[in-house]
């Protein structure tokens, strides 16, 4: 029996059984006798021979704790604290929900690592109440999986008790690193202001731990670990998977350069979406990130907004020029149903669609697979509607085993190597209002080969089934086994999203080319994507298997 059992405290509850204790005291299984319900009550437990006094840090850190959860408690991903109260020493406890399940790190030293979809699924609900918690000004500083908890896979986190909020001053002692070693970001071990990228990196060590077995920074003694953060990258490792883009997102050194939490919740919504019955690796979209700062911060315009005044085929599309055709080369049905929509957006289905021909005819005169050698540094210009573009495309020869051409002056990014793996690129965003255009190449090796028209089927579902979603619109959907092509727009919060994506199989694995924009509005993303067009016409005609 626990010194304590049985206790009534604040003359309305009963404590019964500890069930468990930290750094900072007892979490008890209490009976509210006002009310009849169980709850969980936090008691701060002074050491031996020590007397906390109310300004003490223990004491500050239990009211900083309850705070915050008090603050993020509409969210259903946080923790619910009921009340705060005294004992007889004045010492605060904090009342909150009892929550039935198992610590991810319980369920994890219990079972073992676990499947991609499944730590997935738990991701996206770990950013969920993150992202809900930046944005009401409340950082958390100590995400692991000890302080998330699972109740039948559905995820609640806790621990609020070195969560930084707006306005407030840092708990921790000069030269103190609050947190697990292995979880904390590089820019909090360096001494920098924390921020909500700092609880991102956590998640990223997370979703690696959860599907590997181990984190990827540890190395048995504080410093070592921290070292290890700073100086070294994630050992790779095939268990990742589909999480691979992810994890590397999410883990960048530099904060301003890391995956946000809209676009980690994005990718990982595809990767959860996959039926159980899908090899590993397939029917998933994922793109590389560039650095988000506001929520509508990735697009780049080639030539300021141009007016859409289409009314056939665009001119920028070349057309194919006779030669010799396999015979079992892909063809695609003419055109996909059409409704009604505005008098713009037609256009783009049609461009979209002849631009899917000119992909056709490049798989059917595919080279043999072979390794690249980086990029060159040769320059193309790009074609437009009035002939060649006075942008640039930097010529880049991929390991992947593809040539693309690139604006010279772009990022560029990389997957972790394994069966999937991607290279994007980004441009750098030119208004508050608007990101940058991304294009993104993604090879899937996973035998056997996922048909090219299933894959986008189950990206359009996945899509359409969002629970973030919105005004969700499929453009379009067609194609066959070897080569197919999807384009949708929907809304994410208060982004609205474009994407255009092509699937094609060749004897190297299944090849996706993406090119993905979004908006603070509807109107400003069409009108950008109508100006991007001949740079996205110019990449994509660039885009070559070798």
């Amino acid at each position: 029996m626990t010194e304590g059992e049985g206790r009534l405290v604040a003359a309305r509850y009963r404590l019964r059984r500890a069930l468990g204790r930290g750094g900072m005291g007892i979490v008890w299984c209490a009976h509210d006798e006002y009310l009849d319900r169980e709850v969980a009550i936090k008691e701060i437990v002074p050491p031996r021979g020590r007397v906390i006094r109310d300004d003490d840090p223990e004491v500050r850190r239990a009211l900083r704790e309850a705070r915050a959860a008090a603050k993020l408690s509409k969210h259903p991903r946080v923790i619910t604290v009921h009340d705060v109260v005294t004992d007889g020493g004045g010492l605060p406890l904090i009342v909150m929900e009892l929550l039935h399940g198992r610590s991810l790190s319980e369920t994890l030293e219990a079972d073992g690592p676990m499947p991609v979809d499944r730590a997935a699924r738990i991701g996206i609900q770990v950013l969920e109440a993150l992202d809900y918690a930046h944005t009401n000004g409340v950082l958390h500083r100590d995400v692991k999986p000890g302080n998330v908890m699972l109740v039948d896979d559905q995820v609640v986190l806790t621990d609020f008790g070195i969560a930084l909020i707006d306005g407030d001053s840092v708990l921790t002692a000069t030269g103190q690193l609050p947190g697990v070693p292995e979880y904390i970001s590089p820019e909090r071990i360096r001494g920098d202001e924390a921020a909500p990228a700092s609880d991102l990196w956590s998640v990223g060590i997370m979703l690696y731990g959860m599907v590997v077995g181990r984190t990827p920074f540890s190395r048995g003694d504080v410093q070592a670990t921290l070292g290890a953060v700073l100086s070294w990258e994630p050992n790779p490792d095939p268990k990742v998977g589909r999480l691979g883009p992810v994890i590397d997102g999410l883990l960048r050194k530099k904060p301003a350069e890391r995956m946000s939490a809209k676009n980690a919740i994005e990718r990982l919504t595809e990767i959860a979406a996959l039926p159980a019955s899908a090899p590993p690796g397939t029917r998933v979209r994922l793109e590389y990130p560039t650095r988000v700062v506001n929520p509508a911060a990735e697009l780049t315009v080639a030539h300021g907004t141009v007016p859409n005044t289409r009314t056939g085929v665009p001119p920028f599309l070349p057309q194919p020029t006779p030669g010799r055709v396999a015979p079992d080369a892909p063809t695609l049905p003419p055109t996909w149903p059409a409704k009604p929509r505005s008098n713009r957006v037609p256009l783009i289905v049609v461009g979209a669609m002849a631009a899917a021909v000119v992909v056709a005819v490049v798989v059917a005169n595919l080279p043999p697979g072979g390794q690249g050698a980086g990029p060159s540094t040769t320059t193309l210009a790009s074609a437009t509607t009035s002939g060649t573009s006075d942008v640039e495309l930097k010529p880049y020869e991929e390991r992947l085993g593809f040539e693309i051409g690139i604006p010279p002056d772009w990022q560029r990014s990389s997957s972790i190597d394994g069966a999937f793996s991607s290279v994007s690129w980004g441009g750098k965003p030119t208004d508050p209002k608007v990101g940058a255009l991304k294009v993104e190449v993604q090879r899937n090796t996973v035998k056997p080969v996922v048909p090219a028209l299933d894959l986008l089927t189950a990206e359009e579902k996945a899509q359409r089934t969002r629970p973030q979603n919105s005004d969700y619109e499929k453009i379009g959907l067609s194609g066959n086994a070897s080569l197919a092509v999807f384009e949708c727009t929907y809304r994410t919060g208060g982004v609205y999203y474009r994407t255009r994506t092509r699937a094609m199989a060749a004897s190297g694995g299944l090849y996706k080319l993406t090119f993905s924009l979004y908006a603070s509005d509807s109107g400003t993303l069409a009108e950008q994507w109508a100006a991007a067009e001949p740079l996205i016409a110019g990449i994509h005609d660039s885009f070559r298997l070798v």
